[in-house]
């Protein structure tokens, strides 16, 4: 009885803490178009989310059925067997749905609370089937085998079609619109607008209210059975509606469709993928209070679940004070992580990033596979376009000619990554497949549907550019293996922890919570120091800045000065980690070392960008500070050379240096550290006459360096020293010279930069 009270407290507290982590990686789903096109501040987009989301908590009673007996036969579950169940799928949907929002991945929180039923749910069959009492019964007896078969098949053929769809229709739009449609083609983008708002209208009704405990509302009926007409009413009005105001007050239509398809979307992930975070809580709490109330006293070993079966929850959700207050509490927290999830920015990032029109710096290295599938697809369609008459491709080309700006993605108010017609197309063909799987009665992930129509689009509208396209390829090929990851991982997760919960309770449920707070803090951590790294590399190079020499030479001068103190940290803390040989520090320095030769690659990037919007004038002495970079490239590059050997060496577990060596190397250390500190002193203060100074200090550091060189090659030479840390110290003293000799380079160039 303890057990089962102790459980259904933990639920209740469990709830909010994945409320917060689904809703910041689904959050995505129904702000990226928003976003991405820049209709309108982030705060006012997370108002009017907010809106839909507050509202659609209130349509979702109805689909908490899929927790309750969706996948699993609750009568065939005992109180205590099923409240280990709900347990175990809460403890480790948060942990997988954490690491996605930590790493920034989007993922499928349905496939994440469907595959952990399934593999806790069979952990406690395994059990009962295998037991002495077990009877005649057989897994099939517990879990609905077929539904689940179905889920993941209808996922995986949506998948394709979604991409498909996606892409068909954005290529029509574009060639109906083009990309110069502001304030052109009225008429036909009042259709389009009146099309689109049907469309969404269509999601919430069929898809969030006719699952709502609002299904015997006659006017709601008489939608379910009128669709045709319901559909031609809402078209007809909202056609006049928008050529009016168009007509009037030049309402950009595709901006008001982005706004009002951001609310109705969020409104039908709140109805329909709520169950996701509290549909397993509400479950076992309703499970508890029919025990409590039973007034037999019998034991939560014993107690039948075969009211779960009902449809209670769905008809009489709301009238019970208990439920009406959960859900009100949950559009809250919902609104709340809207606004202040870092991790929710995260995931949005990298959604809308593998959608942006223009280039830039990649969030994904390039794979085998995705460079096979680009090289495929380049000579495919080199083949394909050789056949199309002249006229049409004149035809295409000239509708997806871009201005300037267009084509750099920019606005005169400040970045876009693509245009209110994608981010209408997305929204609308998203929530019409949402309809039809509805209507048809076929199952698929909202998350899977919204992400491939996004990448469909973005692929018809050329986002994917040879610049581009390796990179995109392999983001999308990793978040689609992602997903199926969450299936395996929360499959078995659930499964084990459920064993574990059933053998241990006690001691593996206070483990098992303790684990979970200690891995959401470190997590918490983690994520933070790294969006704090992104958001001063963002600050440095925003775009709205860009426009002179003078911005070049402020922002670029710190932001290379910033780097040289951080490649003197690196090297110091290099050199620390191999005297005192300890591995956690150096791979400490390897995880700083890889993030400064990115934020290098990034802020070439951002520069040669910077560069191509400046005035003619200004490009000459620019080329100085692009070979400053480069320089900054190679000394990066000499700090990796340098790590990796060492990194190796320390967890192979060989011998370190002997006395002469370490005496040598914190000789090195020190003079490094003083040659880096000057010349950062110098470079900041501007002091270039200073520069004959630099290069005597960097002329005794190569003498001392020569020095211990020689004296090294005569121990060798009498046998003193063991081969494989003689190797390392060589490199270290070689790559040390380099080291020094790119960074006078690079001041070099800052001269003739500055001059």
């Amino acid at each position: 009885m303890t057990l089962v009270w102790t459980i259904a407290i933990v639920l209740s507290l469990l709830a909010v803490i994945d409320l917060i982590v689904g809703v910041s990686n689904d959050a995505v789903n129904f702000l990226n178009s928003a976003i991405g096109s820049r209709v309108a501040t982030r705060r006012a987009i997370f108002w009017i989310a907010g809106a839909g989301v507050l509202l659609g908590t209130f349509f979702s009673a109805g689909m908490m059925e899929v927790a309750r007996k969706g996948v699993i036969y609750p009568q065939s579950f005992f109180l205590t067997e099923l409240m280990i169940i709900f347990l175990a799928v809460m403890i480790v949907d948060i942990l997988l749905i954490d690491t996605y929002n930590t790493l920034g991945f989007p993922t499928s929180t349905t496939i994440a609370v469907v595959f952990e039923l399934t593999g806790a749910a069979l952990a406690i069959a395994f059990i009962k089937t295998s037991g002495p009492l077990s009877g005649e019964s057989v897994l099939s007896d517990y879990i609905n085998t077929g539904r689940v078969f179905l889920l993941f098949s209808g996922i995986l053929v949506s998948i394709l079609f979604a991409f498909l769809a996606g892409a068909l229709v954005q290529f029509i739009s574009r060639l109906v619109f083009s990309f110069r449609y502001q304030g052109r083609f009225r008429l036909l983008l009042s259709i389009f607008g009146a099309l689109s708002v049907s469309g969404i209208l269509f999601l919430i009704f069929m898809k969030g209210i006719d699952a709502s405990s609002l299904l015997d509302n006659p006017m709601v009926h008489w939608t379910g059975e009128h669709p045709f007409y319901t559909f031609l009413m809402i078209f007809v009005g909202t056609f006049f509606l928008l050529y009016l105001l168009a007509l009037l007050f030049q309402v950009d239509i595709p901006k008001m469709v982005v706004l009002f398809g951001t609310f109705a979307l969020a409104l039908s992930f709140a109805a329909n993928d709520l169950v996701n975070f509290i549909g397993v809580p509400l479950a076992g709490i309703e499970s508890f209070r029919a025990f409590l109330t039973s007034g037999g006293g019998m034991s939560p070993d014993s107690f039948g679940l075969s009211f779960l079966t009902d449809a209670w929850l769905r008809d009489h959700g709301l009238g019970d004070w208990v439920y009406g207050a959960f859900f009100l509490g949950s559009g809250i927290v919902m609104i709340l992580t809207l606004f202040y999830s870092r991790k929710a920015r995260s995931v949005t990032e990298t959604e809308v990033y593998l959608g942006r029109q223009h280039s830039g710096q990649e969030h994904f290295e390039p794979s085998q596979l995705s460079r096979i599938l680009v090289r495929q697809f380049l000579r495919f369609y080199g083949r394909a376009d050789g056949l199309l008459p002249t006229n049409l491709r004149r035809f295409i080309s000239a509708k997806y000619q871009k201005s300037d700006d267009e084509a750099e993605g920019k606005k005169v108010d400040g970045v876009i990554y693509f245009d209110t017609l994608r981010a209408s197309v997305n929204l609308v063909v998203a929530s019409i497949l949402i309809s039809l799987g509805t209507w048809w009665g076929f199952p698929l992930s909202t998350t899977f549907v919204v992400f491939m129509v996004a990448m469909g689009t973005s692929l018809a509208d050329q986002a994917w550019g040879r610049e581009s396209a390796v990179y995109r390829i392999s983001g999308v090929l990793s978040i689609l293996g992602g997903w199926f990851i969450t299936a395996c991982l929360g499959f078995l997760g659930a499964f084990i922890l459920t064993l574990l919960l059933w053998w241990g309770t006690w001691i593996t449920m206070v483990a098992a919570l303790g684990f979970m707070v200690f891995y959401l803090v470190k997590s918490t951590r983690y994520h933070r120091r790294r969006q704090e790294e992104k958001e001063k590399f963002k600050k440095e190079f925003s775009n709205e800045i860009a426009q002179n020499i003078g911005w070049m030479r402020n922002a670029g001068s710190e932001t290379i000065r910033k780097m040289l103190l951080e490649s003197s940290k690196i090297y110091l803390l290099l050199v620390q980690g191999l005297l005192e040989e300890d591995a956690v520090k150096l791979l400490e320095v390897k995880e700083k070392t890889e993030g400064l030769r990115g934020r290098v690659k990034g802020a070439k990037t951002e520069f040669f960008r910077a560069m191509s919007n400046m005035p003619e004038e200004s490009q000459d002495p620019g080329q100085f500070f692009i070979q400053a970079l480069d320089y900054l490239t190679e000394l990066s590059n000499t700090l990796m050379a340098m790590v990796n050997p060492v990194c190796d060496h320390v967890k192979n577990q060989h011998k370190g240096l002997v006395e002469y060596q370490r005496e040598d190397l914190t000789g090195i250390l020190e003079e490094t550290t003083s040659f880096f500190n000057f010349m950062v002193h110098l470079e900041k203060d501007k002091k270039f006459a200073m520069l004959p100074e630099l290069v005597q200090r960097q002329q005794a550091l190569f003498s001392l360096i020569e020095g211990f060189r020689l004296n090294h090659i005569r121990k060798i030479r009498s046998g003193h020293g063991k081969t494989r840390i003689n190797i390392i110290y060589m490199e270290l003293l070689g790559e040390t010279r380099n080291l020094v000799t790119y960074s006078v380079n690079l001041v070099k160039s800052l001269k003739s930069f500055f001059e």
